[in-house]
């Protein structure tokens, strides 16, 4: 069965949910043919993939790069301009697709319902990110590396344009997937209907039964260094602690999002605080184990992939209430309280033992039954076979 997958951005360069998920699903469905059309910026164009973070799997038959549009004013003719200069059909004429899936409803998802119409291939959408929800709090570039306009009117804009590139791609989608319960009804709001949920997940061999604990707790950041996973903020918390009685140990696992300015004040902040270890660059698998507690400060979320990855080795989430990071996953504080409250809640709890290592296993247990990556894509395994039987929707224009 061949797939045309549509994505934006970062795999396999760049460290992120999306992409972790992008090589899982490629590696669990191992039996399936795969082409990859990718937007994103110039800065990946260069980019050799065989030279990537992550590996090309074998049944990637074709990798296609192409540039996001550029959108000022009326977004339906950039739209039409780009999509005649891409010469889809040149790019992908030669193959025979069973289904279109993409990763989002931002341009991967209107250029895939384009696709989907024009060669009668049902469409399946996996959306792991409302994008004009992350517009809306702040986020200064997408995934492919467009940025986001500054003014307030053309950020308006944006997320208008945004809004209708999802009520399209539902519209067009044989099957809406989302892999965050929190995004439900911001999808509905738009016309979305029949929704699946399959959530994010980890390898089943990440999962530690037992953890020895330091008698200080280990504090953890792990992220993009990206204006929506708000990295500054955790040195916010590190505050609270400075002149507290517990004294634990931070450390941040930064990786690069091409956002300079940003980076820039987070190195200089990082100057002033010796007790938070930073570590740019390297794979958090083999710190995780290190971790008692991750913070999670993200503006906006989905179902963040850290939060089970932690969870996976026995590290509580923590953090304010955001996407699925709720009470079922994390020691959570409602948005209106702060960082001191945070702080006060990790120690309280970091002081009842036996609590606390209830607490994790509740939700570690969670992880184990209904997040293993082997689970998810056995589910994926059959929806898109099922998917691929299905006709094209014909409401497009």
């Amino acid at each position: 069965m061949n797939i045309l997958l549509i994505i934006e951005g970062t795999y396999p360069w760049y460290r992120g949910g999306v992409s972790e998920w992008v090589y899982q699903y490629l590696t669990h469905l191992s039996g399936f043919q795969f082409t990859i059309l990718q937007i994103a910026t110039d800065e990946f164009h260069g980019l050799d993939p065989e030279d990537a973070l992550y590996p090309l799997t074998s049944n990637v038959k074709k990798f296609i790069r192409i540039p996001p549009p550029q959108i000022e004013g009326d977004y339906a003719e950039y739209l039409k301009t780009w999509f005649e200069s891409i010469s889809v059909d040149k790019l992908i004429s030669e193959e025979d697709f069973h289904t279109v899936h993409v990763t989002n409803t931002g341009f991967a998802g209107w250029l895939g319902s384009k696709i989907s119409k024009s060669s009668d291939v049902p469409m399946l959408l996996t959306e792991h990110a409302i994008y004009w929800k992350e517009v809306e709090m702040g986020a200064v570039a997408l995934e492919c590396g467009y940025k986001i306009p500054a003014t307030t009117e053309e950020k308006s804009n944006t997320i208008s344009a945004f809004k209708d590139f999802a009520s399209f791609t539902y519209s067009n989608a044989a099957q809406i997937v989302t892999v965050s319960e929190s995004n439900i009804p911001y999808q509905k709001e738009l016309g979305a209907l029949d929704i699946e949920y399959i959530p994010n997940g980890i390898p089943s061999s990440w999962l530690t039964a037992e953890k020895e604990r330091k008698s200080k707790p280990v504090i953890g950041w792990v992220g993009r260094c990206a204006e929506m996973k708000n990295p500054l903020a955790f040195f916010e918390l590190v505050d609270q602690f400075r002149e507290a009685d517990l004294s634990p140990e931070f450390t941040m696992l930064l990786s690069d999002a091409n956002e300079i300015a940003l980076e820039a004040k987070v190195r200089e902040r990082a100057e002033q605080y010796p007790e938070v270890e930073c570590i740019w660059n390297q794979s958090a698998k083999e710190f995780f184990i290190d971790f008692d507690f991750l913070a999670i400060t993200s503006h906006n979320e989905s179902q963040p992939l850290v939060m089970l990855e932690a969870l996976a080795k026995r590290a509580l989430p923590v953090g304010f209430r955001v996407g699925d990071l709720t009470e079922k996953y994390g020691l959570v504080i409602d948005k209106g309280a702060s960082f001191g409250d945070l702080a006060n809640e990790i120690a309280v709890l970091w002081s009842q033992k036996p609590m606390f290592e209830k607490f994790v296993a509740e939700r570690y247990n969670r992880v184990k039954q209904e997040h293993t990556w082997e689970h998810i894509f056995n589910i994926y395994k059959q929806l898109i076979v099922e998917v691929s039987d299905m006709e094209a929707i014909s409401s497009i224009e």
